[in-house]
């Protein structure tokens, strides 16, 4: 019989998959509506995988070190400049201007 840590961390990497098949199916879709309907279902997963890690560190099964915040500040201007510049080559490709406001 599995144990609840066991049964919860089988349910965690359950949804890592769903993510990662949602994120690739929905980006692999030329349908907008399929594309729409994945990424939804891809925010439910996410979600939910959210909801076992919380339950599973609270219990002690998946335990973390919180960061300090300068190196969460940090991480989230390399992401955040990261995703600028990429946007900026897609506009420069395309031809179109970027959208700052993304």
């Amino acid at each position: 019989m599995l144990t609840e840590q066991e049964i919860l961390q089988d349910a965690l990497i359950a949804h890592k998959f769903l993510i990662k098949m949602y994120c690739q199916y929905g980006i692999e879709c030329s349908s907008q509506e399929l594309r729409t309907l994945l990424n939804s279902l891809g925010d439910v997963a996410s979600s939910h995988d959210l909801k076992i890690f919380n339950i599973m560190n609270q219990k002690g099964f998946y335990p973390t070190t919180p960061a300090p915040a300068s190196k969460v500040n940090q991480t989230i201007k390399m992401h955040t400049k990261m995703e600028g510049c990429l946007e900026e080559k897609l506009c420069k490709d395309c031809g179109k201007k970027a959208n700052k406001g993304l």
